[in-house]
């Protein structure tokens, strides 16, 4: 039986015939889980949140639903510079970047992206989903080919469909496949697109395997590493640093939404390839410019991440704490190799009663089902931050497994 978004997903004989049987669906019988797609924040994120339920009890909350992994929204340096910046720039860009919404700052941010990435150059997007959907609409056309992994985020396969481009998908991990989509594929322009740390499980892509692959088929290689910049490998450098290629991928793509906590996106490459793209990647060209102010807050969080080295330390403890704690007690986390934990549920009923009840035990989580995974295959979707306590985290291993066990997820 297909789950309630799958069932409003499909086409009517009219437009609103599927929104408004959502509607009716939601009011009548919404998952168990629907409360907790509704909750409001009423502070910024810390690792215990005030939060506001839809019944519009308040309640602080341990939070294990941010992906701000670094949590340096509320570093002094950073709101400092963001108000520096404030004072000087004003609230926002008003212009795309190639008018007049460009500003020092913003120079300034490229060329920093581009020596974290070990590139030429760099180019600022207003958002992560836009910049996926700019880079790939921008450089592939009508007769190029886009492989991508079968679990990339959405904003790459909607970056890739909006090109043009044969979109070919492989399966999600695997080279070998790739590899015979490759050798069967007879288009002069390829791109390998893949995220970096897959967002709903935690694991990593094979980029050591890809780059082989790349170079053997004359393929370009692109990394959407929103998840792992700042928060995985050495110096959090990212996915391709873990397997020692990063200065073997065409482009690397980020976002400042993640680990630093921040909203906007960058792609880092040649500058031939990066000027090409501001002049054709339509999300940054038709867009304004990320604030002036923005900027500065990332410029100063990248600042802070290589100057108090404590800060990714601190995520690694407690991140290989919180999913070996989990492990011992026999709860499947997908074998997740980042800050994202998923707990492995495998039944919306049953994920939707565990998530209300980590809700009334005073836990924010987070979850993956439809349409980001199959139902079948749906999880908690946990994060831990760097600031939390190991008392912290080990509260909610006990809440976890204590409710895991009452739901039938694991044995009592």
């Amino acid at each position: 039986m297909k789950s309630l978004f799958e069932r409003c997903y499909q086409s009517g004989k009219k437009l609103t015939d599927k929104t408004e049987l959502l509607a009716q669906e939601l009011n009548d019988s919404p998952p168990a889980y629907f409360d907790g797609l509704n909750m409001t924040l009423l502070e910024g994120v810390k690792p215990v949140t005030k939060v506001r339920l839809p019944s519009g009890e308040i309640k602080e909350m341990l939070m294990l639903g941010s992906n701000s992994f670094l949590n340096l929204n509320w570093h002094p340096r950073v709101i400092e510079a963001e108000r520096n910046a404030l004072d000087k720039y004003g609230s926002g860009a008003g212009s795309p970047p190639l008018y007049s919404g460009t500003t020092d700052l913003h120079e300034e941010l490229e060329t920093e992206l581009a020596k974290f990435c070990g590139t030429e150059a760099a180019l600022l997007f207003p958002a992560g989903y836009s910049g996926n959907i700019g880079v790939l609409s921008g450089l592939c056309r009508p007769g190029d080919a886009i492989f991508c992994d079968s679990s990339n985020h959405a904003s790459l396969y909607d970056g890739a469909r909006l090109s043009g481009a044969r979109v070919i998908p492989y399966l999600h991990l695997n080279p070998k496949h790739l590899e015979r989509c490759l050798k069967q594929s007879e288009e002069p322009g390829k791109l390998i697109a893949t995220d970096g740390v897959f967002s709903m499980e935690g694991s990593l892509a094979p980029v050591d395997e890809l780059v082989r692959l790349k170079e053997k088929y004359d393929s370009l290689l692109m990394v959407d590493d929103a998840h792992g910049f700042w928060a995985v490998g050495p110096d959090g450098m990212g996915t391709a640093s873990v397997f020692g290629v990063r200065d073997k991928v065409d482009l690397h793509y980020g976002t400042f939404s993640k680990a630093l906590g921040s909203v906007g996106g960058f792609c880092a490459g040649k500058r031939h390839v990066i000027d090409y793209l501001r002049y054709y990647a339509r999300s940054t060209f038709f867009s304004s410019a990320l604030p002036a102010a923005t900027a500065a807050a990332i410029l100063e969080s990248i600042r802070i991440v290589k100057e108090e080295p404590e800060h990714l330390k601190n995520l690694k403890r407690n991140r290989n704490f919180f999913q070996s704690e989990l492990e011992k007690r026999g709860i499947n986390t997908l074998n997740s190799r980042s800050a994202i934990i998923p707990v492995l549920v495998g039944d919306e009923e049953k994920l939707g009663k565990l998530q209300m009840a980590l809700f009334d035990a005073g836990i924010f989580s987070n979850i993956g089902t439809t349409p980001a995974v199959n139902a079948s295959k749906c999880r908690l979707r946990l994060n831990v931050m760097a600031t939390h306590s190991l008392e912290q985290l080990n509260f909610a291993v006990e809440t976890i497994e204590k409710l895991a066990k009452k739901f039938q997820v694991i044995p009592a």
